[in-house]
């Protein structure tokens, strides 16, 4: 059975009314039965603690495919710069090996929570994730780009933050095709 770990935080996590759920893993599963999906998302991670994470978490899985949800945390971070997260993202590829990785931009952030993760920086993770996908020549979805223009009371939970189940539902039929592509291509 193909083995797919997602790895990232709390909006990998699926965390809804503050807790982490299954929502994400579970929608991607009923799109793909055959796939096992392993779920390593860790509630108010950045992605240089992801690195630290990525040998016990991700690799000693032995993912086909390993698709990378950082950025959010990162962007209200006084640690990561976008330098530190463009390296952080590189080193995830090149230890996962770029052929099994698959990345996804952070997306979307409410009123409340544009002090720390006001949209402009976050559109500049997002551009720094794109760059790094087309470094290493991987499949990208551009969530930002996706959600950037909708309704944050749409999209997110009351705390501005954490996906409502409908973003859960784009976020998995926006990654359908990408996954689809890369699992075929992994046979």
């Amino acid at each position: 059975m193909t083995k797919v770990v997602l790895f990232g935080d709390s909006l990998t996590a699926g965390v809804f009314e503050g807790h982490p759920t299954g929502i994400f893993t579970e929608l991607l599963h009923d799109k793909f039965p055959d796939v096992e999906f392993i779920n390593r998302g860790v509630p108010g991670d950045q992605s240089r603690n992801a690195c630290k994470r990525l040998r016990n978490d991700v690799l000693s899985e032995a993912p086909d495919l390993v698709v990378i949800f950082f950025g959010t945390n990162d962007v209200s971070s006084k640690e990561v710069f976008l330098a530190n997260y463009h390296n952080n993202l590189a080193y995830m590829l090149s230890s996962i090996g770029p052929n099994k990785g698959l990345l996804i931009t952070p997306g979307l952030t409410g009123p409340t929570r544009q002090n720390l993760r006001p949209l402009d920086k976050v559109e500049q993770y997002a551009k720094e994730t794109l760059a790094v996908a087309e470094e290493f020549s991987v499949p990208v979805l551009d969530w930002f780009d996706y959600t950037k223009d909708q309704d944050p009371k749409v999209l997110l939970q009351a705390d501005d933050l954490h996906y409502s189940k409908k973003a859960y539902r784009e976020l998995t039929e926006q990654l359908t095709p990408l996954l689809k592509a890369k699992l075929a291509e992994l046979g």
